[in-house]
């Protein structure tokens, strides 16, 4: 998941430092319908990230580290997830208060799926970047504009996870 955040930033000769913050997420959830299968899903995460909005080089970055465990409660098959890296975006062109495209940077390892045994379900790492067009705040369409590594979630348009999950936990 990438976040969007556009803030307008000073001219580098008068640049302030860019605002920096850190947190930690960690708690769980339930998805009562995951992947559309009718099955619940318990999820457990814990997640690091600090981010800096408007550094000098781009509209936001950031880093991340986290870890998500999803558990099938019927029958205890758990997937665990993964992720460590950094991200920017940066308007590319346009108005963010109307119709512009932002680019996303992701280099790292945006996702590394797990099955219980350690075998690999399925590794996003590498370089990525995207090109996305919002109107306004109002995403409209988006656009891999190169690849580095594999990046097979990217690359299926982010569909493999409801592809593969269900058998995997046991659905």
């Amino acid at each position: 998941m990438l976040l969007l955040m556009t803030v307008a930033a000073a001219p580098a000769a008068h640049a302030a430092d860019p605002e920096v913050n850190h947190f930690r997420d960690v708690g769980t959830d339930v998805d009562a319908d995951f992947c559309g299968t009718g099955q619940q899903i318990d999820i457990a995460f814990d997640v690091r990230v600090t981010e800096w909005l408007s550094p000098n080089q781009a509209d936001f970055k950031s880093t991340s580290t986290g870890k998500v465990t999803f558990t099938n409660p019927l029958t205890g098959d758990t997937v665990t997830l993964l992720f460590a890296g950094a991200s920017m975006g940066e308007t590319f062109s346009g108005d963010p208060e109307g119709l512009h495209v932002v680019e996303f940077t992701v280099v790292g390892l945006p996702e590394l799926f797990r099955a219980p045994g350690g075998g690999v379900l399925t590794l996003d790492a590498g370089y990525i970047v995207f090109q996305q067009t919002f109107e306004g705040d109002e995403f409209i369409s988006q656009e891999i504009f190169l690849v580095k590594g594999p990046h097979p979630a990217a690359e299926s348009d982010f569909e493999l996870f409801c592809e593969i999950m269900p058998e995997a936990l046991g659905l």
